[in-house]
């Protein structure tokens, strides 16, 4: 009797303390949400900038887009079975 009662007591526990570090994971996400907001505008217009300055000195440094774009060959597709 003590027994079954122990396990019910400690599956109790086990319950409610799932379901509370749920719930704190929830509200912590929440908060970190409200804190950290995503992108905006002026940010993605920044990394634009960014990008295109380095690229204009990558062009300085003696570097170039190829001028030749790789183009696929025809080639049958390989299909390899398995066995003996």
């Amino acid at each position: 009797m003590a027994r079954d009662a122990g396990l019910r007591r400690i599956s109790a526990v086990t319950r409610w303390l799932t379901v509370g570090i749920v719930g704190l994971s929830g509200a912590l996400a929440l908060i970190a949400s409200q804190a950290f907001h995503g992108r905006t505008a002026s940010n993605a217009s920044a990394a634009s900038s960014l990008s295109a300055a380095q690229t204009s000195s990558a062009a300085s440094d003696g570097l170039s887009p190829a001028t030749v774009t790789p183009t696929p060959t025809p080639a049958a597709p390989v299909v390899v079975s398995g066995g003996s």
